[in-house]
């Protein structure tokens, strides 16, 4: 399936994971998506027997997920980052010991059939990561903002991605919805 495009970027912060259930906190969006690139890691072993491989098994480790935006502003830095904002002059302030806290994402991508493919990333934690910034030369090149994620899947329910398709009628209900709440 080919998709062309990305928009609707959204977090909310996961504020309950616990075998008996799962919460998130208010949804808000990043405007300006540009790239979200997700790679699971995924570890594959075989078991030899009678001289061959008799049985192979595979096991997902992390989910690294990158994420550029046109832009970042302090408050959704802040709040995927675990810094702070001060209420008066709104400076950032980043401490060394600042801890990230576990969001969920939900983004949309056109698929090749003028149909989108509609994604939720359930539980990761975002960290800092290199900033570049260039003088301008003889034309402009920009540099947009990207931050690096580790997701994992919920304790509650073991999950760790939602898909949805448009073309799918079934999904109508859950599609119109989809960034109201993390979960349905």
């Amino acid at each position: 399936m080919a998709t062309v495009g990305l928009k609707n970027l959204y977090y909310a912060p996961l504020t309950t994971d616990t075998s008996s259930g799962v919460t998130y906190g208010t949804m808000k969006k990043i405007a300006g998506a540009i790239q979200v690139d997700i790679n699971p890691s995924v570890t594959f072993n075989t078991l030899y027997g009678d001289d061959a491989p008799f049985a192979t098994d595979s096991s997902m480790t992390e989910i690294t997920v990158t994420v550029e935006t046109a832009d970042m502003p302090l408050e959704d830095l802040a709040a995927l980052l675990g810094h702070t904002i001060d209420s008066t002059t709104k400076e950032l302030s980043a401490k060394a010991s600042d801890s990230a806290p576990y969001v969920g994402l939900a983004f949309e991508a056109n698929k090749h059939n003028n149909k989108v493919r509609y994604v939720k990333l359930l539980k990761g934690k975002f960290s800092p990561t290199q900033e570049t910034m260039q003088t301008k030369g003889e034309s402009v090149e920009y540099t947009t903002p990207k931050l690096e994620g580790h997701f994992v899947a919920r304790t509650y329910d073991g999950e760790w991605k939602r898909i949805a398709d448009s073309d799918n009628t079934e999904s109508a209900t859950l599609i119109t919805g989809w960034y109201s709440a993390m979960e349905p």
